[in-house]
């Protein structure tokens, strides 16, 4: 990926791409998303729109979301939750709200599946 950073700070526009693109290969490979992303920057800088890696169910909610859906899955009620996150019970609703849409759950039990397993739940 520096090589290829560097190829197109020199205008060294195609070999900057192959580079470039290779590296977005085996950083989807190795599941590093940070450094995948910011390949795809570098690729879309040189005018190429490079395909998104695969979202993960998860990877679309926020940190707090994901904080209360992992303590969801484990069987915490609202009120537990709202305790152990300093938050009102209201406000852990409101995430709950926001998360089950998301991932395309209607239930507590659909949504722990999900976060325990990582595959969505089969009626």
């Amino acid at each position: 990926m520096l090589l290829g950073e560097a190829l197109r700070r020199a205008r060294r526009r195609n070999e900057a791409r192959e580079a470039l693109r290779g590296a977005l290969t085996s950083f989807d490979a190795m599941g590093a998303r940070v450094w995948a992303e910011r390949t795809r920057r570098e690729l879309r800088a040189l005018g190429e729109a490079p395909a998104t890696a695969e979202p993960d169910g998860l990877a679309g909610l926020t940190p707090q979301e994901l904080q209360i859906a992992r303590l969801v899955s484990g069987g915490a009620s609202n009120r537990e939750i709202a305790a152990q996150l300093f938050l009102s019970p209201r406000t852990v609703e409101y995430h709950l709200y926001k998360v089950f849409p998301k991932l395309g759950v209607a239930s507590r039990t659909e949504l722990a599946r999900l976060v325990l397993t990582g595959a969505p739940a089969t009626a």
